[in-house]
């Protein structure tokens, strides 16, 4: 999907990132302007409507699921009270082959909780084959201070992806 290149509310300069590269490069011209990329995903129905799915940078496929990370991760989120928030990643591994499932844990007391990660591990697996798949499972838990988030306070997964596949070798 492309929108009109003048959009209320876009953003007109990206920090630490090229803005054309990112949003108009490489996308088609209308009406004498180029259109700009679009980050969520949209399927059009056989009825000629739109259904958005969400980013289309916080989507992984497991074992040939699509599924949302979003969906991951409010199962994990209700697993147990310690968790403050989680962020799912799907993690190629370094040979090659299908996606590894990393969760991110944010917990409520940062100091208490670490060396439960194995139960945690076991808890998550359980909820997500109850509620989503029973072909889904957690590869690794990582726990961290906090996500990773833009200013706009959405969680970064693509950076925790890229910092996850630089140790994929250990997950």
């Amino acid at each position: 999907m492309a929108l009109g290149p003048l959009l209320f509310g876009a953003s007109s300069t990206l920090l630490n990132a090229d803005h054309y590269g990112v949003y108009f490069k490489g996308m088609p011209v209308w009406n004498g302007k180029v259109l700009r990329r679009h980050g969520d995903v949209f399927e059009r129905t056989s009825r000629g409507y739109y259904r958005a799915h969400g980013r289309a940078d916080d989507t992984m496929n497991l074992g040939g699921v699509k599924v949302s990370s979003v969906e991951i991760e409010k199962v994990c989120n209700a697993v147990d009270e310690s968790i403050l928030e989680t962020a799912a990643v799907g993690v190629p591994p370094p040979g090659g082959g299908p996606d590894k499932l990393v969760i991110a844990v944010v917990f409520k007391d940062p100091q208490g909780s670490k060396g439960n990660l194995n139960s945690l591990k076991v808890s998550f697996n359980s909820a997500l084959q109850k509620k989503l798949n029973p072909l889904f499972k957690v590869s690794h838990i990582v726990a961290l201070p906090s996500l990773p988030r833009t200013a706009t306070n959405k969680v970064m997964r693509r950076s925790l992806r890229q910092q996850f596949s630089q140790i994929g070798s250990k997950l």
